[in-house]
């Protein structure tokens, strides 16, 4: 966070990834930049994909959506990748809950 506008200064499109488990606050980055580049992830894939359950990882979907979705320019996915750690009914949850939530206009 606290390089975050310098790395969006430098000209550059789009920012991933968005990494809670570093302390990125995705409204936060939302509020600071999302004007100015798109923003790509956010959904915890060291802790939430991996342990959590399908029902934490769909709330979290619907919030992130929430703070991040309005006025375009996001694009909802794992904080960095997919491992093989990550429980398949957890990126099954996270894919059904972006389409639930994550059409335009949206529906949180």
């Amino acid at each position: 966070m606290p390089l975050l506008d310098m790395i969006v200064d430098s000209g550059i499109d789009g920012l991933n990834p968005i990494e809670p488990a570093a302390g990125m606050d995705i409204a936060e980055v939302k509020r600071r930049v999302g004007h100015k580049v798109a923003l790509v992830g956010s959904i915890d894939c060291g802790q939430l994909l991996c342990f959590g359950t399908p029902e934490q990882v769909r709330e979290t979907v619907k919030h992130t959506i929430r703070v991040a979705g309005y006025n375009g320019g996001f694009l909802l996915s794992s904080s960095n990748s997919i491992h093989s750690s990550v429980k398949p009914e957890n990126y099954f949850a996270m894919a059904q809950a972006c389409r639930e939530f994550g059409a335009y206009p949206l529906k949180v």
